[in-house]
């Protein structure tokens, strides 16, 4: 087994002692550790203060979850789950690649205040230019779905503010399947994607180019395999000191609630 993995084991907050709690809007819970990486200290909810981990992050980077979540850990990131949410090392259904891949599920469930979610974060000084991906598979289409999330940008001012810049999400299409959508949070616009489903439990691969500005001349570029299904030229995409990369499952209301997506090959480059 991976680094110690025992298979469909749970884990839940690996979060390191400098992240700012009240950024991720988590509860305070347990903290365990999946595989041999060090353990992390779990953090008071009400800690202030953020994250100093100004590194640069490098390229190219990838993990395929073969060793669990050190991938992450080793690379100074870090994976949580809270409000129902858990993370497992799976071997089935089929991972992309390799023998492991990660089932984020969570509880999408509109009466509970705190949104369920599961996801491993990369943080730091983000590239100039990179593309984030990842191989995804969502085994069933839901119903009423309202903000389900699966890569997340968010970024730090220089006075210290939280500062969401970019969601990649599932939303319904008008055949009853699934799409993608692409959220601005700077003009607080969704953008429409040129391809209007995405495949049902088959893996799929999701890539966004991100040309960092905090003037108007960056870019966005959003692939589905290989494919590119959004660009848009000529806007700020970034005007952040430093980023976090969201990579999960995170859903407000989905009917049935519970949701397992299955996640591998993620990856961050500066080539295509």
């Amino acid at each position: 087994m991976p680094g110690g993995v025992a298979l469909h084991q749970r884990a839940l907050a690996m979060v390191p002692a400098t992240l700012a709690l009240a950024w991720l809007a988590l509860a305070c819970e347990p903290t365990v550790v999946i595989g041999s990486c060090p353990q992390a200290s779990a953090v008071d909810a009400g800690a202030a203060g953020a994250s100093s981990n100004q590194d640069l992050v490098t390229t190219p980077w990838s993990t395929g979850f073969e060793d669990g979540l050190c991938g992450y850990r080793s690379a100074g990131g870090f994976c949580y789950a809270r409000h129902g949410a858990s993370i497992e090392i799976v071997e089935s259904p089929t991972p992309y690649k390799g023998k492991f891949a990660a089932a984020f599920t969570v509880a999408g469930d509109t009466t509970t205040a705190d949104r369920s979610q599961a996801r491993c974060v990369r943080e730091g000084v983000m590239p100039s230019s990179a593309y984030y991906g990842a191989w995804y598979r969502v085994p069933a289409v839901k119903s009423k779905v309202d903000n389900w999330n699966l890569f997340h940008f968010e970024g730090l001012t220089a006075e210290g503010d939280a500062s969401p810049l970019w969601d990649v999400s599932l939303a319904e299409n008008a055949k009853g399947g699934l799409k993608l959508t692409v959220r601005n949070f700077r003009t607080a616009t969704d953008e429409p994607v040129a391809i209007d489903w995405i495949p049902i439990d088959d893996w799929f691969h999701i890539e966004m180019q991100i040309v960092r500005s905090a003037q108007a001349n960056g870019e966005i570029t959003v692939y589905q395999d290989d494919v590119i299904v959004l660009n848009r030229k000529n806007l700020i995409t970034d005007d952040t000191v430093w980023s976090q990369w969201f990579v999960g499952n995170y859903a407000k209301t989905l009917e049935p609630s519970v949701s397992t997506v299955y996640v591998d090959e993620i990856s961050i480059r500066e080539e295509r």
